[in-house]
């Protein structure tokens, strides 16, 4: 009896002992364990991929195009992912689209060959370590997760690329959500998150079947998997384009399209700077902070000390209002179409820590002016009036903005112009088309448009012939 006893007792003791030293590294090799370690994986399937960034109303989904195929394959031991993408119907960049990354480069793969996507390293290796045997091979390779077991499941955190944190939920030795946060220009800190359902065993190895990925809140991918195959050969060199590729320096050039009035280009976006009597009014604001510092000191040269007061946007899309943040915490207040002062009274204000820029790091109250009808400007000389309209195709809502003393009209992606020998399109497009009926719908007597994209400002005339209107 006595023998028993402390056999049962020193038994107890021990199955107690193992419960007070579960720790990370335990969790994530059981989990290994069960899920299969592999040093490379491919899955295919069908689903959805979204625009990020480009709703049609601010603050709603992102646009969803349905994929006819998806393949994704990642080398954990190579640290590179290769992602081959068929849409059903076409859609911005082609049908056919081939993002990769391998260590610190990233490229896609079009007609003209590889093309360096220098801006998109980071979120493309974080999509390697947010994957469910990459979160546990990178948490275990890390050296620095933690473990907090809450309501049955075990959460394991880890810091990535120096600088993510990381954090994942296994539920009877199975990841079944991942998420981090990535810096965005309009979003600031930004929620990532994988959510992985339907394990299946493909060759030995657990794989989700069903894969939910949500960015900024939307799903941007939903991919039913049809095929998993473990250890997948990719061995991904990185091109030679690729490898010796650096940013290019943010430039500006500006022309003067009127008195008071420049169209400052240098890049893939435009903005045009107005100048009052007391101060000056920024149409668009686009991309980055980096770009929205190269505006404002161009346009201080262009007008030195007069404060920058309004800036303007022509629509809510990502890459059109990337640089709002940066014209808030300057003072300026934001002129924009009635719909979108909800999302930017959220957006203007949120915390950016992961890549702080100047509104996260001394923050400013936004003003917002919401245009529903007509907005206007104006010291008795220069006048700059807002046009909110119903938008098309692109976005549920445009703002024009005009200027009615040297009849310029501003406007972004409705139209923009194209090398002067230019042949018209066959069919003129809807959206070219819409925005020439609204400046005859509000009476408007255009002589020169000013677009945000394209080879630069142009008379009325040449978006009359491009939509055979002439």
């Amino acid at each position: 009896m006595r023998a028993r006893f402390w056999f049962l007792t020193g038994l107890v003791l021990a199955i107690a002992g193992c419960g007070g030293t579960r720790d990370a590294n335990s969790v994530l090799q059981d989990a290994l364990d069960t899920m299969g370690d592999v040093s490379s994986i491919q899955y295919s399937g069908t689903g959805m991929n979204a625009f990020f960034g480009q709703a049609l109303t601010a603050g709603r989904e992102w646009p969803q195009r349905e994929l006819s195929s998806f393949t994704r394959t990642i080398n954990y031991d190579q640290q590179s992912a290769s992602d081959e993408l068929e849409f059903a119907q076409p859609t911005f960049g082609g049908q056919q689209q081939n993002a990769h990354v391998s260590g610190d480069s990233a490229w896609n793969v079009g007609p003209n060959g590889p093309a360096p996507q220098l801006a998109a390293v980071e979120e493309r290796q974080l999509q390697i370590w947010i994957s469910p045997h990459g979160f546990l091979k990178g948490a275990l390779a890390a050296g620095n997760a933690t473990l907090v077991e809450e309501d049955g499941a075990s959460v394991v955190s880890f810091t990535a690329l120096d600088k993510y944190t990381v954090e994942g939920v296994i539920e009877d030795n199975l990841v079944t959500q991942v998420e981090t946060q990535i810096a965005n220009p309009v979003l600031g800190d930004t929620d990532v998150v994988a959510a992985y359902s339907g394990y299946q065993e493909f060759e030995g190895v657990q794989f989700p079947t069903r894969v939910v990925v949500t960015q900024g809140g939307f799903p941007v991918w939903e991919i039913d998997v049809t095929s998993v195959t473990p250890n997948a050969p990719l061995d991904l060199p990185v091109p030679e384009a690729v490898a010796g590729a650096t940013a290019p320096p943010v430039q500006v050039a500006s022309t003067e399209l009127a008195e008071g009035v420049w169209h400052v280009m240098g890049g893939s976006h435009h903005s045009v700077v107005v100048e009052f009597d007391e101060f000056l009014a920024v149409v668009e604001a686009p991309l980055n902070e980096e770009r929205s510092m190269a505006v404002l000191a161009e346009a201080r040269r262009l007008a030195p000390d007069k404060p920058i007061q309004y800036v303007l946007t022509t629509h809510h899309h990502f890459d059109h209002t990337g640089g709002l943040r940066t014209y808030v915490a300057e003072g300026a207040t934001v002129v924009t179409h009635a719909s979108n002062v909800p999302y930017f009274e959220q957006t203007l204000v949120a915390p950016a820590t992961i890549v702080p820029d100047a509104q996260g790091s001394s923050p400013q109250t936004a003003t917002i002016e919401g245009v529903s009808d007509m907005y206007e400007i104006t010291d008795g000389t220069q006048t700059i009036q807002v046009y909110a309209t119903e938008g098309d195709t692109h976005t549920n809502e445009y703002t024009l903005v005009y200027l009615p003393g040297p009849g310029i009209l501003v406007e972004g992606d409705a139209y923009s112009p194209g090398p002067p020998d230019a042949p018209p399109p066959a069919m003129p497009p809807p959206n070219a088309v819409a925005l020439d009926d609204s400046i005859q719908e509000l009476g408007l007597n255009v002589r020169t448009i000013a677009p945000i994209h394209g080879r630069g400002a142009v008379p009325i005339a040449e978006l009359k012939r491009f939509i055979g209107r002439s």
